[in-house]
């Protein structure tokens, strides 16, 4: 009798695990449908080590998502591995839930700060692309429930570096340079120079002898 107690209870523990496992294939399928796609990147800043060394470029980088099923879903949370030229640089995370309708999209920023230095360093020369590796941690949404697994969705992406943005910021940093070295100069340039003294033009005073008077006649 115990036996066959325990050959239904694991029976039904196979079932259900049978029915999640598949349960799980449908949400994959249903949700590789979306789109997940890179919209790109921008420049907001640069730092320098010393004089126009670059240190750390800052981007934001654009991450879209489109649902293209009949049902809501949701970005859990994400992870992004970033590379120059293949060198691994710099793991990030995105931690904001995001809940897509639908058939529409939901474009979301992640800012990170990425080390060029060591690489620019290394290489001897400045790295021609970035990759761009992440994992989307996606769920359906059925109501205001979540499916209890999300499903790890890869993307990844290999673009070339906006040089153009980051010499801009170079260009800054030359003529912020330029003005403190012209500014510092001048300083200088006070404290070593005595102070000029311009000749007095004021003409003296001219002194007229008197005249003595007449004598007066008797």
């Amino acid at each position: 009798m115990k036996k066959a107690a325990f050959l239904l209870g694991l029976a039904g523990l196979l079932l259900a695990s049978c029915a999640t496992v598949q349960q799980n294939i449908d949400a994959r399928a249903y949700l590789a449908k979306c789109r997940y796609e890179f919209e790109g990147l921008k420049v907001t800043g640069v730092t320098f080590s010393t004089g126009t060394i670059i240190d750390t470029v800052d981007f934001i980088v654009m991450l879209k998502i489109t649902d293209t099923t009949d049902r809501d879903v949701a970005l859990d949370h994400a992870q992004l591995a970033f590379y120059l030229d293949a060198n691994h640089v710099l793991d990030a995370a995105h931690n904001r839930f995001v809940r897509i309708a639908a058939g529409a999209s939901s474009t979301e920023p992640v800012a990170v700060g990425i080390p060029f230095a060591g690489v620019l360093k290394s290489l001897g020369h400045r790295p021609e692309k970035l990759g761009i590796k992440a994992k989307l941690w996606v769920t359906l949404l059925i109501g205001k429930a979540t499916w209890e697994t999300p499903i790890v969705i890869p993307v990844s992406v290999e673009i070339p570096i906006p040089w153009d943005q980051i010499d801009a910021y170079v260009a800054q940093r030359e003529k912020q340079l330029e003005a403190e070295a012209a500014a510092k100069a001048a300083a200088a340039a006070k404290k070593v120079l005595p102070p000029v003294q311009t000749p007095s033009l004021a003409v003296p005073p001219v002194k007229v002898p008197s005249v003595p008077s007449a004598p007066k006649l008797p």
